[in-house]
């Protein structure tokens, strides 16, 4: 990796307003219940909102560690099938307050726009929008505006106060040391791709799959990744390279010298491992201490 010496802001678009500050911290998901009737509380899913970017991640309770395996290359088809039955993605959020009635006694409600510039799942026409009630400071109720869904949200007291985010390029996150592998053709490509931001005492890190396995997902638009990967036309690099996108969930321990350490991925083998080589750590330190950026809740 290239030494780290330096991260731009970037909890952007900066055309976009900044969410109302009752939005931002870390939030779990600890009911689901859809039109169909399927009731879920298990599912492991945390959504980081700051001033302007999300970051969610989704994992089944039941999804293995997979044992001694440390890289993509160790695993089964059927292990990866298992790996893609994970969801998560990172982007930039609108809130417009007080926009929706649904019934009278609620008065008027806000609405929640999550605009996914990267997804663990295949690309789809559908848009994630819904209505959101707080029950209480930490308790906000979410419900489907285009799908019928009804969710939960708890805030985690502790992911409140220092709040920032950067998003980055796939050629810039290489040049500042976030990414290991070549560019794969990205040189030159501004879409975003590498998503970092902290909320109090955690702090999301998303990367996205490379160009090349992207283009490939484009093919199998509105399927479930599960389905594209037990596709026998994909051989198993081709599924390897799919399933090569990385969501995580840590926890920031100290302030000088900072360890970031991973508690839950999209890759089980980084858990409990810190997320950053040194210099990264070291930077990320730097860029949250200085004026104007990290030090200064957003």
């Amino acid at each position: 990796m290239a030494r780290m010496t330096s991260l731009p802001y970037d909890d952007q678009p900066a055309t976009t307003p900044p969410v109302p500050e009752t939005y931002r911290g870390l939030w779990r998901r600890t009911l689901l219940t859809t039109g169909d009737g399927r009731i879920d509380r298990e599912t492991r899913v945390f959504w980081m909102q700051t001033e302007r970017l999300h970051i969610d991640i989704r994992v089944p309770a039941a999804r293995g560690t997979f044992g001694a395996a440390s890289a993509l290359a160790a695993l089964t088809r059927e292990q990866l099938i298992e790996l893609a039955a994970q969801m998560g993605f990172a982007g930039a959020t609108t809130v417009d307050e007080a926009a929706v009635v649904v019934d009278p006694a609620d008065g008027r409600l806000d609405r929640c726009t999550w605009h996914r510039q990267i997804d663990f799942s295949p690309p789809s026409n559908a848009r994630d929008l819904g209505t959101m009630r707080f029950e209480t400071p930490h308790v906000v109720l979410e419900d489907g505006i285009e799908a019928v869904y009804h969710e939960r949200w708890e805030r985690d007291p502790a992911s409140l106060g220092l709040t920032w985010a950067v998003r980055l390029s796939r050629e810039a996150a290489h040049a500042a040391g976030l990414l290991a592998d070549d560019l794969d053709g990205a040189a030159g490509d501004d879409a975003p791709s590498v998503f970092i931001a902290r909320c109090g005492d955690f702090f999301m890190f998303a990367r996205s799959r490379s160009p090349r396995a992207q283009a490939v997902l484009a093919s199998y638009r509105g399927k479930r990744l599960a389905e594209v990967v037990r596709d026998p036309a994909l051989d198993i690099d081709d599924v390897r390279a799919l399933l090569d996108f990385e969501i995580s969930l840590g926890r920031v321990r100290g302030n000088d010298g900072a360890r970031w350490t991973i508690e839950l991925s999209t890759l089980p083998w980084r858990e409990g491992q810190p997320a950053f080589a040194d210099a990264v750590s070291a930077a990320l330190d730097r860029f949250q201490a200085a004026p104007g950026q990290g030090a200064d809740p957003t």
